[in-house]
């Protein structure tokens, strides 16, 4: 496969696109390429990563009036004007489409992204997101593309999602963007570690406070957050800060509270952990969907916003009661690598439909496969 290419566009935004992208690259036996904005001069590993290019980033140097205009075309989410940055990143993603010709890309993710590839005649497959996604934008984006990577299961899908979406996707077995290791912490009380990102904030730690000194008969950890400085907390609550292995407190943990991010939750079903889900805001309703979504399969404790006091033993014991076993499905198998093989044979179709190889099908994923046929869709291209 050393005459494919694939390249991945992967999205600034927090980390979780990146770890997505590594967790599939590490598989991926295609070479590969990242474009990217801001993350370029991070580390990156993949089996066959040739190279990360840097674009411009669409969000430096916008004027007010620019801005003005950035939602405009309801067929794209975000296109200001009079916006140098942007047009030299639309310059410099088309100009690596037109030297290096990949056999796919891979959009995670970015409408705008989405239909430039799509006018530079370059195929390519959209990777999903949980949330209420049915706007102008996504749905041209899906259309745009010869499939859609759903990395959830298809028992994950929301209701909402219209019938010939579900019908362009792939959907994938868990994985997690961490690596397999087993380190573990321990405690000498029932504990409750709760998770956050690199974000939070100053109330976020005070209604913390509040929840610990309400359910005293746990201890509190948290994780991926500092003790905000001069702030008064109860003795069964403490902070360990930032870490990159949040999972060792996680398998030491009575239960766990987290928000409801894609990454972060489906890192906790493969631990197999009994936690509460809490949706923070982001755009699509995304996590708002998702806890519906754990509450419908029984996968977590779903809440939309952060409890009051009174509401936590409550969450608390539902959360206890939690039987962890429907994440066995969706753990069957391993995503990362279900997605790697169908990126690979992806391309391989797109190659060969380009050289005119292959001939009387006019899409690369015309009939798309579950994912127990993964394996023997690779087997009929070959």
């Amino acid at each position: 496969m050393n005459d494919l290419q694939i390249g991945f566009y992967v999205h600034y935004h927090g980390m979780g696109h990146k770890r997505r992208t590594e967790a599939i690259l590490r598989h991926l036996k295609v070479p590969s390429s990242v474009i990217t904005s801001r993350l370029g001069d991070l580390d990156w590993k993949g089996a066959n990563l040739l190279e990360v290019i840097e674009i411009a980033c669409d969000i430096d140097d916008v004027s007010f009036e620019g801005a003005a205009r950035s939602q405009d075309v309801p067929a794209l989410h975000y296109a200001p004007l009079w916006t140098d940055s942007i047009t030299r990143r639309v310059a410099e993603y088309t100009a690596w489409l037109s030297r290096t010709k990949p056999d796919l890309m891979v959009v995670d993710v970015s409408a705008e992204i989405s239909m430039l590839t799509r006018l530079a005649s370059i195929p390519q497959v959209v990777v999903r997101q949980h949330g209420d996604r049915r706007d102008p934008a996504h749905l041209n984006a899906y259309a745009a593309a010869e499939a859609l990577l759903a990395p959830f299961p298809r028992c994950m899908e929301d209701e909402l999602t219209p019938d010939w979406v579900i019908d362009k996707s792939v959907y994938l077995s868990g994985f997690s963007a961490h690596s397999d290791d087993d380190k573990t912490v321990s405690f000498s009380r029932p504990t409750i570690v709760v998770m956050f990102g690199k974000g939070g904030t100053d109330s976020q730690a005070s209604r913390l406070a509040e929840a610990a000194t309400a359910v005293s008969d746990f201890d509190w950890v948290v994780v991926g957050k500092e003790k905000p400085p001069a702030m008064t907390q109860p003795m069964n609550l403490r902070y360990v800060g930032w870490t990159d292995q949040p999972l060792k407190y996680v398998r030491a943990a009575t239960m766990v509270v987290s928000a409801a991010g894609h990454n972060s939750v489906m890192e906790l079903g493969r631990e197999r952990a009994r936690f509460i889900a809490i949706a923070e805001e982001r755009p699509f309703d995304e996590q708002r969907r998702k806890v519906h979504i754990l509450n419908r399969e029984r996968l977590a404790v779903g809440v939309p916003q952060w409890p009051k006091v009174d509401e936590w033993k409550t969450l608390i014991g539902r959360a206890m009661n939690l039987d962890p076993s429907p994440w066995d499905t969706i753990y069957r198998e391993d995503g990362a690598i279900e997605a790697a093989r169908f990126l690979e044979l992806a391309a391989l179709r797109s190659n060969l439909l380009r050289r005119g190889e292959q001939s009387g099908t006019t899409s690369l994923c015309s009939g798309l496969f579950p994912n127990s046929q993964i394996a023997e869709m690779g087997q009929n291209a070959s």
